[in-house]
Order: C-alpha cells, then structure tokens, then sequence
C-alpha cells in the first residue's frame, strides 16, 4: 500500500492517520516505558530518539499500513500490518479499550480489501491484555511458537493468531436466538413499533426515552444505537415476530440496558434474551466487569439482574424523561468471573 493510500481511519473514540517525522517524542515517550517494550518483538530497550527517527523514516518512505493511534490529547501508541496486526499503547491509557477501537479499526480496513487473506497476529504468553484484545475481535489461536524479544534480549513464548475472512464476516452480525427470542441489531424498520412501546409503563423505568415518541423521533435516535462492532449499541427483542424491546450495552460505565412491553412481562422474556446477550458481551469485548441500574421502585428489574450474579455497588437520583421528578436509582456489576447464567 502507498504512502498516499492509506487513509485515515476512524474509531469510536479515536482517529488512526499515517505518522509523520515530528510524532518522534510522542514514540519515545510512548513505547520508551519498560512496561510497553518488553511486551514487543522488535523494539529495543532502552527507546531513544535515533531508534524513532529511524523507525519513522523507514515507515513513511516504504509507505508501511502503520498508523498513530490519537485521542484528543495526541498520539498514544501505534498499530499496524506488515507481517501480521500488531500495535502498542502508552501505558497512561491501558484499561481505556482503546486497543480494541484501534486492532478492530484496522483488521476492517484490512477485509475491506476483497483480494487481503487471511490475517494473522499473535502475543507474547503472559500478555492476557492483548490476548484478550484479539480474542474480542475474533482472532483464534492456532498454536504457540518463540519469538525474540529485543527489550528483553531472550526468546519467549508467545501465542498465534489467526483472523479468516469467513471468521470476520460471521462477526459482523449480532443476532442471537434463545427458545423463543430473536435478538438482532436495531434497523429503521423499528422505529414504528419501538414508538408505539414508549408508554409511560416502560419509559419511567428508562433515563432517556420519552413518552410517546413520534416514529421520525425514534428514527432520529438510530444512529448512536446502530450495531458498528463497538459498544453503543442496541438489539431489538422479537417474540413470536412481533417486536417486544430492546436490550443495548454502552455509555462511559459500559452498562446494560433494557426494557419489555407491558403486555409480555411476567413471561421470563428478559431473563431468556440476557441470557444469551450478557455472555456474548463478554466474548466480544475484552471487558471485564459490566453496570447496570434501575430505580428502586422498578423493583422486578432488580430481580432479574441478581439472577445473573449482579451485585449492588452503591445508591444515587437519577432522573428520567418519564417521569416528573429526580427518583432514588440502584446501581449494580457483574464480572466476567462472576456471571451466573440461569438454567
């Protein structure tokens, strides 16, 4: 790929654009930390200047698929393909997701292309922060090997990777099946019933939704719910094919939230689509603890998310579009270790 190809690339929160001479501080400062290096192949310890200038010269002339990974406040690691998908954070933004944002980013870009094989990757044993990164994405091991690692100045061991083209176009869907539940990326064809479910029964029970929204309305508010790979999303619940809710996962906190028709409640209905979303969150995004909450008085909402080994973790107000004032609101979390699925 040419230096004047490769485009700019976008994530949630992050931009990925080709790197340029003057990012050399930013790469010193950046994969210069003991805890960055030593987690990679090729880069020495300790990081100078001259290995960045080198590092960079090489990538821009060759026109190498590498990009910087940038958040508001600049350059904060690197990613890229040459002979396989790999990158590296600052350690000031470990435990952000960003990995995820930035690998999955590329990889699309990457079968995006319909003549690019498969792709490969690969860490070294120990590094449970990039294997859980791959493993999200939908990279699969395929075996354990050596490789040398210069910061270290010793051969590891360290797992491959692969990522097929079949394997990434079976993860871009979300749907789900349980006995009597479809659950699948919300669509425009919605917005008609997801409008009629907005009665004050469900939208007191919910922080952002209004009474009676109109279906333009809920069409206007499809695309930050829209299913992209990331969290921040939301999946309708069908029920003998009629559209019965929804059930979403995002925000800052990564939390779940849901709700069911009037009609369909007491039927076990949400207990079943949890049942497969919630573990499915977690095999596709390298989380490890995911939120919830609902207000005290929805009591039955408390019920069924102790089901799933929820704990409480505090009490607040909270105010919703349904109702008239501020109300007292539950919050709870569940861990990858902790999840209960009911049988």
């Amino acid at each position: 790929m040419s230096r004047a190809a490769l485009p700019v690339l976008r994530a949630p929160r992050l931009t990925l654009r080709p790197l340029k001479p003057s990012d050399a501080p930013a790469i010193v400062a950046g994969v210069g930390n003991y805890d960055v290096s030593r987690w990679l192949s090729v880069v020495p310890y300790p990081y100078t200047r001259a290995d960045a200038d080198w590092f960079l010269d090489r990538t821009i002339k060759n026109g190498k698929s590498v990009w910087a990974i940038c958040d508001g406040d600049g350059l904060q690691g690197i990613v890229g393909i040459e002979d396989e998908l790999g990158y590296w954070l600052a350690r000031p933004v470990w435990g952000r997701g960003y990995g995820f944002e930035a690998a999955r980013a590329v990889t699309e870009h990457w079968f995006g292309d319909l003549k690019a094989g498969d792709l490969t990757s690969g860490y070294f044993t120990g590094n449970a922060r990039s294997g859980a990164v791959l493993r999200a994405i939908g990279f699969e091991p395929v075996g354990k090997g050596t490789r040398h690692a210069r910061a270290l100045s010793q051969d590891v061991e360290a797992v491959k990777m692969l990522m097929t083209r079949a394997r990434w176009q079976k993860r871009q869907d979300f749907t789900l099946y349980t006995p009597r539940l479809s659950l699948r990326p919300i669509a425009e064809r919605d917005a008609q019933d997801l409008a009629a479910l907005t009665v004050s029964e469900v939208t007191r029970n919910l922080s952002r939704v209004k009474t009676g929204m109109s279906t333009a309305e809920v069409l206007a508010d499809l695309p930050r719910r829209t299913w992209r790979g990331y969290p921040g999303f939301t999946l309708v619940i069908e029920y003998q094919s009629a559209v019965v809710g929804t059930v979403g996962f995002g925000g800052t906190m990564l939390s779940i939230g849901y709700f069911l028709s009037p009609s369909h409640w007491g039927k076990g209905l949400m207990t079943e689509a949890l049942s497969a979303f919630l573990p499915e969150l977690f095999e596709r995004f390298p989380v490890n603890l995911i939120a919830a909450d609902h207000f005290e008085d929805n009591s039955a909402s408390g019920r069924i998310l102790r089901k799933f080994g929820f704990v409480e973790t505090g009490r607040g107000t909270g105010t919703s579009k349904g109702r008239l004032e501020p109300a007292p609101v539950i919050t709870y979390a569940v861990t990858r270790q902790t999840l209960k699925v009911p049988v």
